[in-house]
């Protein structure tokens, strides 16, 4: 079955686009006929992800290209764009979905402060870069949507780095949508919830030892994973014609996540 060209002609540059969410986004734009800009830290994981899309999508050899990105560092992500522009041209969007995770579960007073820092150069200063040369780059009228979290709306005690970085993603986007406004680029942020990723099958420390963030420990309404096609079709939603009218937004894609403060 063929799918509508929506995005014939479209340049859309992702981050973190070597597997779960993102990955998920360059398919599913790819199979609407966009021209995609895949970026990551891990060459490997890039590679894979590349022989993957040849696999699925034989006919959009000349419309994928990967580039290895490290996003806290400014100058590779400006040298990521460049290159994108070269190859096919002005972006019409983005997605900003690159993210380091907080695996060390532990009170303000007991986190490693380097492990903070690190984990908001990544998040913050990282999604700061790419906005940086993203909006000298995109064309007008184009969309940017950047990936918060439920932690952009919720807290959790142990969680500072993680939960201080996506609440810092709201005040990025809403910052740079009144910037791109006079030029009619819209950018929005859309959070999910728990998505099945391998992400999700790893365990995280605590001074009581490690556990497992499983689909009954979720305090949702919808005891499930997403899983990322679902999460991309709402990204592609955004990116897309047919949200033209919406910017400074924020969107809960969690499943219904409950109300209050959630510890393990």
């Amino acid at each position: 079955m063929s799918l509508p060209a929506t995005f014939q002609n479209k340049v859309i540059a992702i981050t973190g686009a070597s597997r779960g969410i993102g990955l998920a986004v360059a398919k599913y734009l790819l199979a609407r006929g966009a021209a995609v800009s895949m970026c990551a830290t891990s060459s490997e994981n890039l590679a894979k992800a590349l022989e993957e899309i040849h696999r699925e999508f034989p006919d959009a050899k000349d419309r994928v290209m990967t580039c290895v990105v490290d996003i806290s560092k400014l100058e590779t992500v400006k040298s990521w764009i460049e290159q994108t522009v070269a190859k096919f041209g002005p972006l019409d969007g983005c997605c900003n979905n690159a993210a380091k995770e907080q695996r060390k579960i532990y009170p303000v007073t007991e986190l490693d402060a380097d492990y903070f820092h690190d984990i908001i150069n990544v998040n913050v200063c990282g999604l700061f870069h790419c906005l940086k040369e993203e909006m000298k780059a995109i064309k007008d009228g184009g969309s940017i949507v950047n990936l918060g979290s439920v932690a952009s709306n919720y807290a959790s005690a142990g969680t500072a780095a993680y939960i201080t970085a996506k609440h810092a993603v709201l005040g990025l986007t809403k910052t740079a949508a009144f910037e791109g406004a006079p030029r009619g680029i819209r950018v929005n942020a859309m959070c999910p919830g728990t998505v099945n990723t391998t992400m999700m099958t790893q365990s995280f420390e605590t001074a009581q030892g490690d556990f497992y963030l499983t689909p009954d420990k979720v305090p949702a309404l919808m005891q499930r994973l997403a899983e990322p096609e679902e999460v991309a079709a709402f990204i592609a939603f955004l990116l897309g014609d047919d949200s033209r009218f919406i910017t400074k937004a924020t969107y809960y894609m969690d499943g219904g996540w409950l109300e209050g403060n959630y510890t393990s």
